[in-house]
């Protein structure tokens, strides 16, 4: 990628001196015009091209200026903006443009974008504002952001809370050489020449259609009942499944041995993996952040419980057991506990306590677990979040 770098660079600058000398020439030629008398020359007319910049991938500064920049020249087919805690880059998006956040919806769609300069006559002109984000943070930074309502910015993106598992050292090596041959074959892929260079268009087969039609309809059937940031979530389903579809294709594509061209349709396959992908998993995790963010320690609470009833496939709960063996987040006390269980049991996750069999001066308190929440496990985390979410409100 920095092949031609650095003769582009040596370009624009005998460009930029030119034009230097140009301007300076006609300077000269205005004063020796006034001294005569005579009407001056008009000015040159030159626009000064923007600087060439290194071929980019990835970038941190996310001031829109520099990003426009990179786009317009170092990052033609679009940028990975990388940030460690996404919630600065949010809060400060208009910090210093007053369409800051504007810019960052528009970045979603891939289309052509203008920015106008105070300090340049001519504006940045990017024929495709296609910037992709990745980063992470804190639940409760973002409920604070989730109090300032919701314009589209958090609907299109992505989420992902899995829940943790067992720290464990890899005991074999990546196969990175090969990784690096296979995702070179995308770098490789180039724009369709112009002027101006413009994407390849990669349609899909008209049994995929069928597929993204149907998805389409009970994505629109869900939304009616679904909380105010989930309708977000299902509103962009569909942009996010042909999204996935393509970028499935293309994985597939690199991942194979051989000299093969790349995909040119969006086949049933693609398209069927990528709906299952947003379904199955990406909208139980929006469901999941949004419900987790926003409810109270209470609901959060017994969201943690169900969870460890579904996780270890317990039949009955004794709280005395979850306080002294068990030590789940939040649920320190028996105070904590018993809370979450009466959350529960109106949820119809538990079935209220009974006395059991005396140990001493004390009665155990156990609570039986409704033998049909074990049955159909797929969507976990959304039936949680809803049925705790519904008792509490």
């Amino acid at each position: 990628m920095l092949a031609d770098f650095p003769d582009r660079l040596q370009s624009w600058q005998a460009g930029m001196a030119l034009r230097s000398a140009t301007r300076e020439h006609w300077r000269q030629q205005a004063r020796d015009a006034a001294r005569r008398g005579e009407i001056a020359p008009p000015p040159p007319l030159m626009v000064a091209p923007l600087e060439p910049q290194i071929p980019r991938l990835r970038q941190h500064d996310v001031t829109i200026e520099k990003v426009a920049e990179l786009l317009a020249d170092a990052a033609p087919k679009g940028l990975l903006i990388v940030r460690d805690e996404l919630l600065g880059w949010i809060q400060g998006m208009s910090a210093y443009h007053a369409g800051g956040r504007s810019f960052w919806i528009e970045a979603y769609g891939g289309r052509s974008y203008r920015i106008e300069r105070k300090s340049e006559l001519h504006p940045i002109s990017i024929p495709r504002l296609a910037v992709a984000v990745y980063g992470g943070t804190q639940p409760d930074k973002l409920a604070r952001l989730l109090q300032d309502g919701e314009d589209g910015l958090l609907g299109r993106m992505l989420w992902v809370w899995p829940e943790p598992i067992p720290f464990r050292l890899g005991q074999r090596t990546p196969r990175a050489d090969w990784a690096v041959r296979a995702l070179d074959r995308l770098r490789e892929l180039d724009l369709h020449a112009g002027p101006p260079p413009e994407a390849a268009r990669v349609p899909l087969t008209e049994e995929a259609r069928r597929i993204l039609e149907h998805f389409g309809r009970d994505m629109q059937k869900q939304q009616p009942s679904a909380g105010r940031f989930s309708r977000a979530a299902l509103g962009k389903a569909r942009g996010h499944a042909l999204r996935l579809s393509l970028i499935l294709e293309m994985l597939w594509w690199c991942g194979q041995d051989g000299s093969s061209p790349p995909p040119t349709r969006i086949c049933s396959r693609g398209l069927a993996t990528a709906t299952e992908l947003i379904s199955n998993y990406f909208l139980q995790m929006a469901e999941r952040v949004y419900a987790d963010t926003s409810n109270s320690t209470r609901q959060r609470n017994a969201a943690t419980l169900a969870r460890w009833i579904l996780e270890t496939g317990a039949t009955e709960v004794h709280i005395r057991h979850l306080q002294r063996a068990v030590r789940l987040p939040g649920l320190r006390t028996a105070a904590q506990i018993r809370e979450a269980a009466v959350a529960l049991v109106a949820a119809g996750w538990l079935r209220p306590p009974a006395p059991t069999a005396r140990f001493g001066p004390r009665k155990r308190v156990c609570l039986l677990v409704n033998p049909a929440i074990h049955h159909g496990r797929q969507g976990r985390f959304g039936a949680i979040s809803r049925s705790v979410h519904n008792v509490a409100t």
